[in-house]
């Protein structure tokens, strides 16, 4: 029915590495190292996983889709990139991690997967914030660059959010998740509980399956886990259910190539199951919108002929019978009664 093909899917992340699960990855901006830009390197490991996601030819939903890599944030940049040096001399460490995977970035990441003519736009990067300091937070530059998305017949799907020790909570604001013209997905326990660290955005309620048994790893080959603080990390979270939900809009695109952001976005709600909006790919893929109608038949009916039926008939029978044994018995009376006589 659609394999993605022909469709455009920008992956705003930490980057993707170029692996033999991915057909066709095109560079786009990198924030995190703009004057070097290396899109393709993926020191997180995040983007090459939700990449696999969207179009891993062996596990991708949408294996036929082009990948359009965009590099706006990094840990790895935040923990270990050098800054230039301040005035005096002195190191400032960490300035280049203020300078990327923020608001500005994101918005210019979106206006970069725009001029690309990217169809869906991924982002399973999030910025989260108390509900009362978002109020006060100048949102202007990312609402444009959604606008502008929309305007150009893209469609944009976010992660929703974890919420974690000192990262985000639940209640919080979650960018760009809140947007109107924003799918936001969160992660699922199993196909009816929605996971305990999915945080609500958005205007309608979506999710999908949030944890991976196996990932592309950027080294090549695959991955179960990551390794963190000596740990092994299995790969959950919102970060990996937005991209099933990106990559069934890809399927849609390509199946309905003419229908704009709304009308996909519109697909995909209508196909949400009930409660907590979990998506199953073939089943959007496969779904009769509501307003769908069959076109109206004269139909002429015509009345049966009356027919007997058996019951009256043996009724019938057995009435004469019993008149008959009466009738027989009463004349044998008789006849005995004459005799004696």
């Amino acid at each position: 029915m659609a394999t993605g093909a022909g469709i455009k899917v920008a992956v705003i992340d930490t980057g993707v590495s170029p692996h033999e699960q991915l057909a066709t990855v095109h560079p786009g901006a990198d924030f995190i190292a703009p004057e070097e830009p290396e899109p393709w390197l993926d020191c997180d490991m995040h983007g090459t996983v939700v990449s696999g996601i969207i179009a891993g030819h062996d596990i991708g939903i949408a294996p036929h889709a082009e990948l359009y890599s965009i590099r706006q944030t990094s840990t790895h940049y935040r923990h270990f990139a050098p800054a230039p040096p301040a005035e005096g001399g002195d190191s400032a460490g960490g300035a280049l991690a203020a300078m990327s995977g923020n608001l500005d970035t994101l918005a210019a990441a979106i206006m970069d997967a725009v001029a690309a003519q990217a169809r869906v736009i991924n982002i399973s990067v999030v910025s989260c914030l108390p509900a009362d300091h978002a109020e006060r937070l100048d949102t202007t530059g990312l609402d444009s660059a959604l606008l502008a998305a929309e305007e150009a017949g893209a469609v944009v799907v976010a992660a929703s959010g974890n919420a974690s020790s000192g990262g985000c909570a639940h209640g919080d604001t979650v960018y760009p998740a809140h947007g109107h013209t924003v799918l936001a997905v969160g992660a699922t326990q199993d196909a009816h509980t929605l996971a305990e660290y999915s945080i609500r955005s958005g205007e309608v309620a979506l999710s999908a399956d949030g944890h991976l048994p196996l990932v592309l790893n950027p080294a090549g080959g695959w991955a179960t886990a990551k390794r963190d603080n000596g740990q092994d990390m299995e790969f959950h979270g919102t970060s990996f259910a937005a991209p099933v939900v990106a990559a069934t809009v890809a399927l849609l695109a390509q199946r309905y190539p003419e229908e704009s952001p709304a009308q996909l976005r519109a697909r995909i709600y209508q196909a949400a199951r009930p409660s907590h909006g979990f998506i199953d790919p073939l089943a959007a893929l496969t779904q009769v919108p509501a307003e769908y109608t069959v076109p109206a038949r004269e139909k002429v009916l015509t009345h049966a002929a009356a027919t007997p039926t058996p019951v009256p008939a043996r009724m019938g029978l057995m009435v004469l019978t019993a008149l008959g044994l009466l009738t027989m018995s009463l004349a044998w009376l008789g006849w005995r009664r004459a005799a004696r006589s």
